[in-house]
């Protein structure tokens, strides 16, 4: 018996491909109906079409918007064009509603001996809190109106966080990130239909990803980059991960071995959070800093915008 405690986009797409294949899998969740999920609503269509695929639904059906420019801007340089590689917003409310029918829910006791997976994002509530964590803010509005009709980041001084606007469908999405609650006054300004707000993970926390016979998937774990805030395509090539150890491992190796895959996968996740930590205290310009600058090009280019990092680098040294 595996039971998943959570059932947002990870939870939903581990059950799905272990229940398609076989597994005797139930699933359980907290949130009440109706309930309005905190998240920026963008991910990166190819590859979520990619994943959803692999258990029977067309993610095109649930994209809102489209980008074709991307204004990327920042307190220490002008607004610059980039191009979309795939970048969208989509109705996550709805694609998770979806996702859930027909999910087998059932209440977790934590005292049994089946293996639990905690998909339960930030609040951690099977494996219990990390002493390492790193928690932003966050405040996000869904709004009529923004004075930015493309896809819009603005990159908060001393790389604390950033503002965006993002367009769903025939209404916006405006919000902000940041390690310093002052920012959120940014997002204040707009007149909001619905207002969400809650912390967002921005550490992996590999070296805690299980517990017993508890182990983790998607924030819960910490697979959010540490530079665009994205949890969506990580937290599922996490629970990918996770379903591929659970059909070729033992339960004795499964812990071990689904470690070893995710920090091949995310290792250099810990790289991205130095670099982040080191350009808030002022100390970007070392070597560990300067080789980690490719990997900021390959998260940015995995959430759907096409990067380049030499114009930016005057916005962090």
């Amino acid at each position: 018996m595996i039971r998943i405690g959570g059932l947002g986009i990870s939870g939903l797409y581990l059950y799905w491909r272990l229940k398609n294949d076989g597994f005797d899998v139930t699933g359980t969740d907290k949130k009440k109906d109706n309930f309005y999920i905190p998240c920026g609503y963008a991910t990166n269509e190819k590859l979520m079409q990619e994943y959803m695929s692999r258990i029977n639904f067309d993610f095109h059906e649930y994209v809102l918007s489209r980008a074709d420019n991307v204004i990327f801007s920042g307190n220490n340089f002008q607004d610059r064009t980039l191009n979309s590689s795939g970048l969208c917003t989509f109705d996550k409310n709805k694609m998770e509603k979806d996702v859930r029918e027909g999910v087998e829910q059932v209440s977790i006791n934590s005292m049994e001996k089946s293996l639990i997976v905690d998909a339960t994002g930030i609040s951690r509530s099977f494996l219990g809190r990390s002493q390492n964590d790193v928690q932003y803010y966050t405040l996000e509005y869904l709004t009529d109106e923004s004075e930015y009709d493309d896809f819009y980041f603005y990159f908060l001084k001393y790389g604390k966080g950033y503002f965006w606007s993002f367009p769903l469908g025939d209404k916006y999405h405006v919000g902000i990130g940041s390690i310093s609650k002052e920012d959120l006054v940014r997002v204040r300004k707009y007149k909001p239909i619905k207002i969400t707000s809650r912390n967002i993970r921005m550490i992996p926390l590999f070296d805690s990803l299980n517990k017993s016979n508890i182990i983790g998937i998607g924030e819960a774990i910490g697979t959010v980059s540490p530079i665009t805030g994205e949890g969506i395509i990580p937290s599922i090539k996490s629970a990918e991960i996770m379903y591929q150890c659970i059909k070729t491992y033992d339960p004795q190796e499964l812990a071990e071995a689904y470690r070893e895959r995710i920090i091949k996968e995310f290792g250099y996740y810990s790289k991205l959070h130095q670099l982040v930590s080191s350009i808030q205290s002022g100390k970007i310009l070392s070597i560990n800093n300067i080789s980690s600058i490719k990997y900021v090009k390959q998260t940015v280019n995995d959430f759907g915008i096409k990067f380049e990092i030499l114009p930016f680098l005057k916005h962090f040294i």
